[in-house]
């Protein structure tokens, strides 16, 4: 049986509340149990798995996920926190002093908890402060809902948990004003930890990072049914603040996951570049029971995370959104590089297993193997000639095809991958905001496990970008930026066969058409460039860029094919 002892917890008076620090998302197909240290679905009651899918069935999709944060400081020093299976913490519960970036034991204490709220406590609470009823006292409020971690005192920010300020008295009193929490999906978690106490799990240098975190999912409402992806999904939020005096280059954010499905013996990993995701599948058609851990049989899902909202700089460089234009205002990070280890066993090249030292995990987090050998394409990904940032992407013209687990021939067995984020400029008193979906997605008579996944990844990232439009950046324009975008158009898009451009120029035009990977699809000259009909056939499906070249000056787009 596969288990990690966790162990009791002492550091500078800190006790752990285990009935307050470790709840469930259980509102939908999914039970998901979410630590406040950084850790996500492992319980340490039962030092067992806890993203159970289907809930109830004593199956699972993942094992153990938490946050890694690093970057170095202007001395060149690597500072860095990365949570695995806590023995030991780098992460600790509280907000932190924002003039200092101290914080005491008492004060991590008081914030040792989640706070729990379902859509409906924020519906009633609201429909009774408006008949009278909480005023009355014959109505009483979730007790989350009362304590609400809004502001905090003496040094910390008067901006922790967000709410709505019903009376606009920039105070948060539910009981005579109104007030109530900012609601995410149908059911929330809300914590907040740190990283400026003893780093025991990982050995880094504290960065004085605040970390605002919200795990939320849908179900039992209309939107649910309505989106039925939902149903197997859970989100993740941080808001990560540098409450240091200093500020940090080359900072990766890295979500790591031991991605057991089911039993842990047969898994393979992949990643898709062009959805920002990457996931883990079973090897074979059937996922055993072996050792107390349910298998999933013969209906295997495929599971995994995607990044929906990264940091923003925008003057590193580099097409971090891969749209085709470089360093545009409000570019957003996606998965900028996946890579892996395998778990500590017997015959296991030590270059290729968990990392022990702050460097070897900041290696892990940068696209590297943990003794600084480069990521390669073809095979296991390490020893090769050509370098790459992305482990197992299936087919990339980059590594010269359709790399996978399967096609390099690699033996199945129990992976832990890193979906990492940056690097990325962090200066001191700024904050960054990276959230992330995790979809289990099972075979259909249509298709299969890995394209269930990923269509339903699509659809959750265009979910989550209709529902929460503040969360990315539109920047505005001057005249001449808009005359350069709206210079030509493209239509129908999304498209199947066909693409029309029609353009503002009669002049010659060079038109380009590539893929996420900058390769070059079609190039060729319309010697009139007002409407032009261009044939995308035979293209897979997926998001292209098309490039019109007129007179010197260069617009790009993007479009979609079914």
């Amino acid at each position: 049986m596969k288990a990690i002892t966790l162990l009791p917890l002492f550091c500078i008076g800190i006790t752990i509340q285990a009935q307050n620090n470790f709840k469930y998302l259980d509102i939908n197909n999914v039970k998901a149990g979410i630590g406040n240290r950084g850790i996500m679905h492992y319980d340490p009651a039962t030092n067992q798995a806890s993203y159970e899918v289907p809930r109830g069935s004593g199956k699972h999709s993942d094992f153990f996920s938490a946050l890694w944060i690093g970057g170095y400081d202007n001395s060149n020093a690597l500072h860095l926190a990365a949570q695995t299976y806590r023995q030991s913490d780098d992460f600790w519960p509280g907000p932190l002093d924002t003039t200092n970036g101290g914080i005491t034991a008492a004060t991590s204490n008081q914030y040792d908890k989640i706070w729990k709220l379902n859509k409906t406590d924020i519906d009633n609470f609201i429909i009774n402060f408006n008949n009278g009823n909480v005023q009355n006292n014959s109505f009483t409020p979730a007790a989350d809902l009362l304590s609400w971690p809004a502001q905090g005192v003496g040094a910390q920010s008067r901006n922790l948990a967000p709410f709505v300020d019903v009376n606009q008295n920039h105070i948060y009193d539910p009981l005579t004003g109104g007030d109530y929490p900012v609601m995410k999906g149908d059911q929330m978690l809300y914590f907040i930890f740190n990283d400026n106490m003893s780093h025991g799990n990982s050995g880094g240098l504290p960065m004085k990072v605040e970390v605002h975190a919200t795990a939320y999912a849908y179900g039992q409402s209309t939107t649910s049914v309505q989106n039925p992806y939902l149903n197997n999904a859970t989100f993740y939020h941080y808001k990560i603040i540098n409450r240091s005096n200093q500020s940090y280059n080359n900072v990766n954010v890295t979500l790591w996951s031991d991605a057991d499905l089911g039993y842990y013996g047969d898994d393979f990993i992949g990643c898709d570049i062009a959805d920002n995701f990457g996931y883990i599948y079973n090897s074979d058609s059937y996922d055993e029971t072996i050792g107390g851990i349910n298998g999933y049989g013969s209906f295997i899902p495929a599971a995994g995370y995607q990044v929906l909202r990264g940091p923003v700089d925008s003057q590193n460089g580099i097409d971090d959104n891969r749209n085709g234009m470089v360093d545009e205002p409000c570019e957003q990070m996606g998965m900028m590089s996946f890579n892996y280890f395998n778990h500590l066993f017997p015959g296991v090249p030590v270059s290729q297993t968990p990392p022990s030292s702050p460097l070897e995990y900041y290696r892990y987090m940068s696209a590297t193997w943990k003794d600084g050998s480069p990521l390669t394409c073809g095979g296991n990904g390490y020893g090769g000639s050509l370098f790459t940032y992305f482990a197992y992407p299936g087919q990339y013209p980059y590594c010269g095809g359709n790399w996978t687990e399967q096609t390099a021939g690699n033996s199945p067995g129990n992976r832990e991958f890193n979906i990492n984020i940056g690097a990325f400029m962090f200066t001191a008193g700024s904050s960054h905001e990276i959230e992330f979906v995790h979809c289990t997605s099972f075979p259909t008579n249509n298709s299969s496990a890995v394209a269930e996944l990923k269509s339903d990844m699509q659809s959750l990232r265009a979910f989550h970008q209709q529902t929460y439009p503040w969360n990315f950046c539109i920047p505005i324009t001057s005249v001449k930026e808009e005359e350069q975008e709206s210079f030509f158009l493209i239509y129908p898009n999304p498209a199947s066969s066909e693409i029309n451009l029609r353009t503002k120029s009669s002049k010659p035009s060079t038109i380009e058409i590539s893929d996420v990977y900058g390769k070059v699809l079609l190039n060729l000259t319309a010697q009139n460039s007002e409407h032009v009909n261009l044939n995308i056939s035979s293209f897979a499906a997926g998001v292209y860029f098309v490039k019109v070249i007129t007179e010197g000056k260069s617009t790009v787009k993007k479009f979609i094919k079914h």
